[in-house]
């Protein structure tokens, strides 16, 4: 058997490198700012990934099957805006998120009509869709946040089991559900053949319209079940939530945690280290009290470099032997 190098090992599973970048920048934090490493910080770490971890379980499955959307930032919004509206109007809040995790959905499956049916790009079909429902969510509110929501839905995303946050229990579920599907099941196999080699996948009789379909639905309603649990978390529908920086930096955790942009490769453990990055940079940021603008540019170096760092894994992968 041949033996590999670290470099050929990290090269192969970007995930792994992620994670020596997390060490370090802990390490680094943990000197300069010994209250990193309380269990009250770390908590908050974990609670500020939750977020961009339940939308990137989706997206992440979309991207692994050849699709792309951006416009989860604003279906994120949609989410929480539709749930609580229809909250504050005397809808029991149960009903209420159905109706916004249906109405998540629905962006998904116009996203996909638009793609297959209109023949327009994913990147420019699903921007178009982001701008649009931006407009809506403005609509729905008359551009106003929406409070109060009632008690019973705060305590969703406020509450603790045995001292962990709600939010991070609710996160890891969702985490296992979709690595179980993309691991485990036919259906997973089959995401990773369409985002493989598409014109195959054809070939050999796979339902590809259907797959795509049930993806974009999946990274919708993932998208708006995030803003749902968002306005428990903060107790209010809020307009501003969301939009272009939450879709970036969903889309940044799927990609540094090692999706690869041109389909068929990534692992929902990536996924989880790509999202508590972003969450650790943050606030290792702030308690060191370096200025935020570093942020955007740290989070910019590891995304090019993931991306660099993909093109070379799938040139080890796929190379001519």
């Amino acid at each position: 058997m041949e033996k590999r190098s670290l470099v050929q090992i990290l090269i192969s599973r970007q995930e792994l490198s992620l994670v020596l970048v997390v060490i370090a920048i802990t390490a680094a934090a943990s000197v300069k700012a010994p209250a990193f490493m309380t269990q009250s910080n770390l908590l908050q770490i974990l609670e500020g990934s939750v977020f961009y971890f339940v939308i990137a379980c989706g997206s992440a499955l979309l991207v692994v099957g050849g699709g792309l959307d951006f416009s989860v930032g604003a279906t994120f919004t949609l989410g929480g805006l539709l749930s609580s509206q229809l909250m504050s109007e005397g809808l029991a809040w149960p009903v209420a998120c159905l109706l916004g995790l249906l109405a998540s959905i629905v962006v998904g499956v116009v996203n996909h009509s638009v793609i297959t049916y209109w023949h327009v790009p994913p990147i420019i079909a699903t921007l178009g869709v982001f701008y649009v429902l931006l407009g809506v969510t403005t609509l729905i509110t008359g551009g106003l946040d929406v409070v109060p929501l009632p008690d019973e839905f705060q305590a969703l995303a406020q509450g603790r089991i045995l001292g962990i946050p709600n939010t991070i229990l609710i996160a890891g579920l969702v985490g296992v559900v979709t690595w179980f599907v993309l691991e485990q099941t036919p259906f997973g196999v089959n995401i990773r053949a369409l985002g493989g080699n598409r014109q195959a996948a054809l070939a050999n009789g796979l339902p590809t319209k259907r797959l795509d379909l049930t993806l974009y639905a999946a990274a919708a309603a993932t998208a708006g079940a995030a803003g749902i649990l968002y306005a428990s978390r903060v107790g209010s529908g809020q307009v501003n939530a969301g939009g272009s920086s939450m879709t970036l930096s969903v889309i940044t955790a799927v990609l540094i945690g090692g999706v690869s942009l041109l389909g068929g490769l990534g692992t929902i453990q990536g996924v989880v280290v790509g999202s508590i990055l972003l969450s650790l940079i943050d606030n290792a940021l702030v308690l060191t009290e370096v200025p935020p603008t570093l942020n955007t540019i740290i989070v910019g170096s590891i995304l090019v470099g993931a991306v660099a760092l993909d093109h070379l894994r799938r040139d080890h992968l796929y190379r001519k032997r």
